[in-house]
C-alpha cells in the first residue's frame, strides 16, 4: 500500500510518499503545488475599491466592505481544487493511506471539502504549518510505524 503524505497552508501544498512499515524510509517529493493568489495581499486581489454609499440620515458616506474575505475566498479555493487532486488520485488507486500535515485553519478547510472515499483513507493529520520545513524536519512529525 502506497501512503501520502500532504503538508499544506493556504498558498503552497508539498505531496510526499513514503514506504510504509519502515520506520527509517525517506520522505520522496512528488509534488509542490502553489496557490500565487493566495500569497497576494488582499487588496492586490480586489480589482477595484470598495463601492461608497450614502447614508440614509446625515451626510455621511462610507465603503461598503465585500460579504467575504478574498483571501478566504481563495484558501477556499484552493482547499477545493485539492481535494479534487486527491480524489482524481484516489480513483487512481495513487495511494491507500494518507496524512495531512497542515495549518490549523486551512486544514479545516480542506476537510470540508473531503468526500467520504478520501476521508476513510486519512490516518491522521496534523495542524502544523510544515511547508517550509525540509524534508527530514517532516519526516520526524510522522510516525515511526510508517
Amino acid at each position: 500500500m502506497v501512503v501520502w503524505i500532504i503538508v499544506a497552508n493556504a498558498a503552497r501544498a508539498r505531496f510526499f510518499s513514503v514506504a510504509p512499515l519502515n520506520a527509517n524510509a525517506p520522505l520522496i517529493e512528488l509534488e509542490d503545488r502553489v496557490h500565487p493568489s493566495s500569497r497576494l495581499h488582499g487588496r492586490d486581489l480586489e480589482t477595484d475599491s470598495p463601492s461608497s454609499v450614502f447614508d440614509s440620515q446625515g451626510q455621511g458616506r462610507h465603503a461598503v466592505e465585500p460579504p467575504t474575505d478574498i483571501k478566504e475566498q481563495q484558501a477556499e479555493t484552493f482547499a477545493l481544487e485539492l481535494s479534487n487532486y486527491l480524489e482524481e488520485m484516489r480513483n487512481a488507486n495513487r495511494y491507500g493511506k494518507l496524512y495531512i500535515i497542515a495549518s490549523p485553519h486551512f486544514l479545516g478547510l480542506l476537510r470540508g471539502h473531503f468526500s467520504n472515499s478520501v476521508t476513510e483513507l486519512i490516518a491522521d493529520t496534523l495542524d502544523k504549518d510544515l511547508t517550509q520545513h525540509a524534508v527530514e524536519d517532516i519526516r520526524t512529525h510522522l510516525p515511526d510505524f510508517m
